[in-house]
């Protein structure tokens, strides 16, 4: 920002005044124009001898504030530590954002700093609540610039990779961030893009044995494992073996974010694009056809499940996919006091209304959810308790059984016009989320013989099993081993029955808590023995206890309340423990970011610096969710009842679903995260007696449905151009 100073003489008015005027006029300069760099700033710095000499002595504590006042904080504190958000990375953060806004606004497909710059704008949109978006949109314009990204680029490279498009880090940002970009204004004036988008991500969202939308496979529900990954060799389909394990040291990136190295993965494009794709298929609603019945009262009972018009009215009233709200740049006024204490504060909450905590789970699963053989040090909550409780609405996709088998059996892409049709169903349900409290055992996994997983086509259940609602809990039994396990409901507002002195865990902490301390005064006292002969550096170097080495570091305490997780490990790991830390693989060397950090980060950080979580014990040691379509949906789109797990390594959601009337009929495996707390979101597939068959699989996608949809929703007018005209009527399950 200062790279070329001219030096004036010392001004004899300029030295008369106090630093903290001067750095107080420099601030209110610099923020003139609130979006984009502070290119006020520059000049300043030549006013005189005096000014460049207190700016350049004060450089990064007016830098952080100029960061403070400009662009949001309050997520990188919680994610990252309020001692790693210090001056030095505040100021490293404004250089790496204001740099990397400018060349957005050039919307240079062809920068060397493409990639990083991607990453800094993705960054920025998983922590804005309010501020950041309006930098990235209305000055950046970075919506043009993922357009043309999508059109031009999105298939880069694809010659070299047998036709099929590369599930690259800038492709993968890309997709996800044209969800965090689009409107409804937006959307409306896509135009012809909409279908051009829509193609583009064909390949991504259709073919899930290429592009995966787990961080690991559903097959396996008890994570981390030592065994996670396959041996060598064991090819199945033309892309490799299947399900896909990937490779975490060719996974994780690092990333210079806040002065420091971030261990990241990029988002997964299957399932960005499975979003995405959806997103676009439903902004133009379906026609109803004009032969339905107007409502259920004009409806023949003797037709049977069947929809009428005023069904397809209310099914085009709610989107699968919410749009992403942007929020507002003094989002905080309309709180009140007691809640802006809370939002200020350094610690994760369920209460948190701010957007970016709404995105803390999906930070927590990219930054923690990349290695499935290991438990990684401050891996945060990855799925928020009570989330899916409700009522959720939307569609899933179906694609077209003999095209869809000759594209995943295909060794090179074929044409978009060979790809397979997709029909659409609706899909409703009400939810219910119940959680088995230590010191209640859990439900043992459903582990299938020779090797083939946690039988996820029964939601990782053991066969048989049978459960029943039983005042306010869950009892499910296992009837073979005479084992019965107790859930309870969760209730918004209701505490469940964690009790500190009866959970084995709290316990455990408690005594580890009690053993560690009984070991440093130990310490201490054998210390203070060898102290008075002149050997009590060597006693303590001698000591054998890791306690000592973790506690002698500075931490950034981070807590964290309400994690499905309890699990000791995630929350109080070594540092040092981190499986790729010798051997990380890049797309791109950042070395604008490694000048910043060389020029400011020097100081502030000690050399011993080391992050943990606190995490506070809830008791909750297993989730069960299931649900049932209620009989007015049922009536017109065929009545389900749901039933699955929540795994608690990355907050994976499983369900199966089955038709109430015939239970052996067309049961549904629903695989998928919850994206900002909202969207629910993955591939569901069919039930496959054959454990080792590819299974057709397509996209859904549901969202909460906050209210009863207004039964005077206005009829759309035309068909989706992206469907068939024979394919325009959803399909019945049973059909």
């Amino acid at each position: 920002m200062a790279s070329s100073i001219y030096h004036q003489p010392q001004s004899a008015f300029c030295s008369r005044l106090p630093h903290d005027v001067i750095l107080a006029i420099f601030l209110e300069v610099a923020t003139i124009d609130i979006l984009g760099p502070p290119r006020d700033l520059p000049p300043l710095f030549r006013v005189c001898q005096y000014i460049y000499n207190v700016l350049r002595a004060n450089r990064k504590a007016l830098y952080a504030r100029i960061y403070r006042r400009k662009f949001d904080t309050r997520a990188a504190v919680r994610r990252l530590g309020a001692n790693a958000i210090n001056n030095s990375a505040l100021a490293f953060q404004l250089m790496k954002q204001t740099s990397a806004l400018k060349r957005l606004r050039q919307g240079d497909l062809d920068s060397h700093n493409l990639t990083s710059d991607l990453w800094t704008a993705y960054l920025m949109f998983l922590e804005n609540d309010g501020r950041n978006y309006e930098h990235l949109m209305f000055y950046a314009h970075i919506d043009t610039l993922i357009d043309r990204f999508m059109e031009v680029r999105l298939w880069s490279g694809r010659e070299s990779n047998l036709g099929w498009p590369i599930d690259s880090t800038p492709g993968s940002l890309v997709v996800w961030m044209l969800w965090f970009t689009m409107s409804p204004d937006r959307l409306s004036r896509l135009g012809d893009r909409r279908g051009r988008f829509m193609d583009m991500l064909r390949p991504f969202a259709l073919v899930p044995v290429l592009y995966y939308p787990f961080h690991a496979p559903d097959v396996r529900f008890d994570l981390p494992d030592e065994d996670a990954l396959p041996e060598p060799g064991e090819d199945v389909t033309p892309f490799g073996f299947f399900p896909t394990y990937r490779d975490p040291d060719m996974v994780v990136e690092e990333v210079w974010h806040f002065g420091r190295a971030l261990n990241i993965m990029p988002p997964l494009i299957g399932l960005g694009a499975k979003m995405v794709f959806i997103m676009l298929a439903e902004a133009i609603p379906y026609d109803p056809p004009s032969m339905l019945p107007v409502d259920r009262e004009h409806a023949d009972p003797a037709d049977g499940v069947r929809p009428t018009q005023a069904d397809f009215i209310e099914w085009a009233s709610v989107r699968g996919v919410r749009l992403y709200r942007p929020g507002k740049w003094d989002w905080m006024e309309e709180l009140s006091p007691e809640q802006r204490r809370l939002e200020n504060d350094v610690s994760w909450r369920r209460e948190l209304k701010s957007i970016s905590a709404s995105l803390d789970n999906d930070w927590n699963r990219l930054t923690g959810c990349y290695d499935p053989r290991h438990d990684l040090p401050l891996k945060g909550v990855v799925y928020t308790f009570g989330s899916i409780v409700g009522m959720f609405a939307g569609r899933m996709q179906i694609p077209d059984l003999f095209r869809y088998r000759d594209v995943v059996q295909a060794q090179n892409m074929p044409e978009l016009a060979e790809f397979p049709l997709v029909a659409e169903q609706p899909v409703y349900v009400k939810f219910r989320e119940h959680h088995c409290i230590d010191p209640e055992d859990p439900i043992p996994t459903g582990t299938l013989p020779g090797g083939l997983g946690d039988d996820v086509q029964n939601a990782y259940f053991p066969k048989p099993f049978n459960y029943r609602h039983v005042g306010n809990s869950l009892r499910v039994e296992l009837p073979r081993s005479r084992i019965t396990s107790r859930y309870e409901d969760f209730v918004e507002g209701r505490p469940n029955s964690h009790n500190p002195d009866r959970c084995r865990l709290c316990i455990y902490n408690r005594e580890e808590d009690e053993r560690q301390l009984r070991r440093r005064i130990e310490a201490f006292r054998e210390a203070s023995r060898n102290n008075s002969d002149g050997d009590a550096e060597m006693a303590i170097d001698d000591e054998d206890d890791d306690s000592m080495d973790a506690d002698s570091a500075p931490r950034s305490r981070r807590s964290s309340s309400s994690s499905q997780d309890s699990d000791v490990s995630y929350y109080f790991g070594d540092g040092h423990d981190d499986p790729i830390a010798a051997h990380r693989f890049r797309l791109e060397h950042d070395r604008e970011a490694r000048a910043i950090v060389d020029e400011l980060m020097s100081q502030d950080l000690p050399n011993d610096y080391e992050d943990f979580i606190e995490n506070e014990c809830n008791g909750i040691q297993d989730i069960i969710i299931t649900g049932e379509v209620l009989p007015r949906h049922g009536e017109a789109w065929h009545h389900y009842r749901f039933y699955g797990r929540v795994r608690k390594w990355d907050g994976l959601i499983v369900l199966v679903r089955i038709p109430t009337h015939l239970p052996m009929i067309l049961k549904t495996i629903f695989r998928g995260y919850l994206i900002g707390n909202k969207n629910f979101v993955g591939s569901w597939r069919s039930y496959h007696d054959n454990l080792n068959a590819i299974p057709l699989e397509g996209p859904f996608a549901l969202s909460r449905v906050e209210e009863a949809p207004s039964p005077h929703a206005p009829l759309p007018t035309s068909p989706s151009p992206s469907q068939p005209a024979a394919l325009t009527m959803p399909i019945s399950p049973l059909a």
